[in-house]
């Protein structure tokens, strides 16, 4: 057992190899106890196929949990799981739907048939879950179909795509980008948010994929009915994640904005990250931003854990069904009644007025930041869920776990009301409550404006970022990365991808691209084999392949989110150029 460090904020403990379901199961014994065990600021455990994450703000000192993994498993704290029975299931696939079919039958040096026939003849045990919101990570693939990973992910993969990289086998629950090669699809369910405990499959079940053909998948079958409660045991009364109803403190909430046109699939709710989730997968969502939604809420007296609006892309009209106080800030602009308001300065919006938000001017004193729109005493959907543990953190949304805020981007039509944060407080720099015939309506003006400071919440995009890069726990890439410029080519909830600058070819990077999967902390900058880095944020994978050869510092992220394509990027060490 040893520990590895990832910057200041991660730890990876390392409880040995090579992988198999024995390590398998001592990894989730431990990872369990520790997540009961571990001080107050950890954020999240998450586990590998060789390792557990460990992340948060007061991570322990790699002696300290060493130790303590050392005490857990010789005091026994770490059971096996005890009563839990593994259950067998036999899931429907699809092979040749969505597959890579011709570049694997190259690289494995076998017919199609023969590649689908190994893998439906092999028997699979869960290791664990992680990556996306209950994805499963198997062992059991027959060796000779175990191919690296791809170079660079691929931007398309399908919902339900069976598919395997290296030794590992595993099915992507939602369509998205993956670095693994896709077999074919299944419509076995892999996260069901409407269920106390979400993901069906846990650490020791076993799985056979049954051919089916093209177009089918049917209904998974085995001794273990998905619409059953299999496994899990409910205490009564328990909030299930996708079937909640409005919350007592909605119950009688009324309309408060209504969005009349949105960009498609960019806008959402927001907040704070959502920790000690990632063992199901889930991503941390809350802002991109972290200081501008700070910001924004002291200004209007949004609670400190409520949402806002995120709009990446600012093209958006929303209609004021009651009077209410609001504050924008980012690269946005924003116009009610005609006029044009200024970011950070909080506003009075009255029932029935249209606000309008459009992308700020191009130019080299264009204004930063992910946009966002705050509103006194938070947001929530009019019908929205509120109660299950894994939904705290102002109901930030989590798109492909379907939870927080209205489980999916925010779209014409949706309605929301004010959130069910405490209430707004006179004399503190916030909105004051005031009651008229039992309403309440908010006093003008409400707030101090958010004050601009150099390198502040509403600052402007900067030429170029030079992000503090702390080792991690591959270092064959670190001083690649502290040796180049890099531009940031795409950017979205997930991460950001940077291009090298020039004409240096950035191939021949001293990291290997096959690696057993394992938790990525925030920040993590991954270096596929391309050698084109993907520094991750809140929307993140929670586990993954690539090597991670650096962690940018956290206070560097916001930065990096709102850069926008073509900003040019460096890396420094800690301490350089007087950080």
């Amino acid at each position: 057992m040893r520990v590895e460090t990832a910057g200041p904020w991660a730890r990876y403990l390392v409880l040995g190899g090579p992988p198999s379901p024995e390590l398998s199961r001592r990894i989730g014994a431990v990872a369990e106890a520790l997540r009961a065990a571990l001080p107050r600021g950890a954020f999240d455990v998450v586990p590998g196929y060789l390792d557990i994450l460990v992340e948060g703000r007061a991570v322990l000192a790699p002696e300290r949990l060493l130790a303590l993994a050392e005490a857990i498993e010789v005091t026994g704290g770490a059971s096996d799981g005890g009563a839990y029975q593994p259950r067998t299931f036999e899931v429907p696939v699809a092979y040749g739907a969505g597959a890579d079919a011709a570049t694997l039958t190259e690289r494995l040096g076998l017919a199609w048939p023969d590649i689908a026939g190994l893998h439906a003849a092999g028997k699979y045990t869960v290791a664990y879950v992680g990556f996306t919101p209950g994805f499963p990570y198997l062992h059991g693939l027959d060796p000779r179909l175990q191919t690296p990973r791809r170079d660079r992910p691929r931007p398309d993969v399908p919902a339900g795509a069976v598919a395997m990289a290296g030794a590992q086998a595993g099915i992507y629950p939602e369509a998205g980008p993956g670095g693994w090669w896709v077999l074919g699809t299944t419509s076995f369910p892999l996260f069901m948010p409407d269920r106390p405990e979400p993901t069906v499959l846990r650490a020791g079940d076993e799985l056979r994929f049954v051919p089916q053909a093209s177009g089918g998948g049917g209904q998974a079958r085995g001794r273990a009915p998905i619409d059953a409660d299999v496994g899990y045991h409910a205490p009564p009364g328990t909030p299930t994640f996708g079937s909640l109803g409005a919350p007592a403190e909605h119950a009688a909430a009324e309309p408060l904005v209504s969005v009349l046109e949105v960009w498609p699939e960019s806008a959402s709710l927001q907040g704070r990250p959502r920790v000690g989730v990632g063992r199901h997968g889930l991503a941390e969502a809350g802002a991109l931003d972290q200081r501008l939604l700070l910001a924004l809420h002291l200004a209007v007296g949004a609670p400190l854990d409520g949402a806002s609006i995120e709009l990446p892309v600012p093209h958006a009209a929303l209609r004021a069904e009651a009077s209410t106080v609001a504050a924008f800030g980012g690269a946005a602009t924003a116009s009610l009644r005609g006029e044009e308001l200024t970011p950070g300065v909080p506003f009075e919006w009255r029932a029935g007025d249209v606000l309008a938000l459009r992308p700020a001017p191009a130019g080299p004193r264009r204004r930063a930041g992910v946009p966002i729109l705050s509103f006194a005493g938070g947001l929530a959907p009019l019908d929205g869920h509120a109660g299950h543990p894994l939904l705290a953190a102002g109901g930030s949304t989590d798109v492909r776990g379907h939870v927080g805020g209205f489980g999916r981007w925010l779209r014409a039509g949706d309605v929301m009301a004010r959130g069910a944060g405490r209430a707004w407080s006179p004399g503190a720099g916030t909105a004051r409550r005031t009651a008229d015939a039992g309403t309440t309506t908010p006093t003008w003006p409400p707030v101090r404006p958010v004050r601009k400071a150099a390198g502040g919440a509403l600052g402007h995009y900067p030429s170029e970022l030079h992000l503090r890069l702390y080792p991690g726990a591959r270092t064959g890439g670190f001083a690649h990365l502290l040796s180049r410029t890099f531009v940031v080519s795409e950017r979205s909830r997930m991460g950001v991808r940077l291009e090298p600058r020039g004409e240096r070819d950035t191939r021949g990077v001293p990291v290997t691209g096959a690696e057993t999967s394992r938790g990525m902390p925030l920040g993590a900058v991954q270096l596929p084999p391309d050698g084109r880095p993907l520094v991750l944020l809140a929307d993140r994978g929670r586990t993954g392949g690539y090597p991670v050869v650096g962690v940018v510092a956290r206070v560097d992220l916001a930065g990096l989110a709102q850069a926008r394509p073509g900003t040019v990027v460096t890396f420094h060490a800690p301490g350089e150029h007087g950080s």
